[in-house]
């Protein structure tokens, strides 16, 4: 019964506040099509990430994973004209559709897809720190590694973001690696000292840190 209203109530905010448009319905379609795995976030953490970046006022943000290009579309829409996103993909395949997906929805402008290993990405951007946004949807076993990163070069006041922290449930009764990874993640965020962090309970839960003064 829990789980049939929680489902009610999501579709309620996912109507209300995150309706897809024709762009963000072909991504998805584009990713069905690709046999791209179904692990991206739903609209409504997409809309999410635009609130949050759009509260700290984000002009220079970054996505580790991007998969279709989907949640990159969202954040991209959240920036001004001056904003810039720096989406990191390792997969050639992926890329070329997250590129497509981002002239489909008229953000190609003002979004870089940069194809590769995260960490080595990461290391290319370190001269454009810092960043006001990081999202992280990536392999499990490197969150802990691009917490790090993240907190060097954001700015005071910016935020670390990361998908998956509840793992469908699993977060409480470990089962995987990749959950155990992520319960490591999500401790070391709730105990960084240079963080103000929380777990958003939207979706799989999104886990966010502000880097404090």
């Amino acid at each position: 019964m829990v789980k049939k209203i929680t489902e009610v109530l999501d579709q309620y905010v996912a109507d209300l506040f995150a309706q897809e448009d024709e762009a963000l319905q072909w991504i998805q379609a584009e990713a069905d099509r690709h046999d791209l795995p179904a692990i991206s976030i739903r609209a409504d953490e997409g809309r999410l990430l635009q609130t949050l970046m759009l509260a700290i006022g984000a002009k220079k943000a970054i996505e580790i994973g991007a998969l279709a290009g989907y949640s990159g579309v969202w954040m991209a829409r959240a920036l001004p004209a001056d904003g810039h996103l720096y989406s990191v993909e390792k997969s050639s395949k992926h890329a070329k559709i997250v590129r497509a997906s981002f002239e489909k929805a008229g953000v190609a402008h003002k979004a870089d897809v940069m194809e590769g290993s995260a960490m080595d990405m990461l290391r290319k951007l370190e001269g454009k720190a810092p960043f006001d946004f990081i999202f992280i949807d990536a392999d499990k076993a490197a969150y802990k590694d691009y917490l790090a990163w993240s907190i060097e070069h954001l700015r005071v006041g910016g935020m670390v973001t990361a998908h998956n922290a509840f793992r469908e449930g699993r977060i409480v009764n470990l089962q995987s690696d990749e959950d155990r990874a992520m319960d490591a993640f999500n401790r070391s965020l709730a105990n960084n000292p240079r963080l103000e962090s929380t777990i958003i309970g939207v979706g799989d839960g999104l886990a966010v840190g502000i880097k404090k003064g």
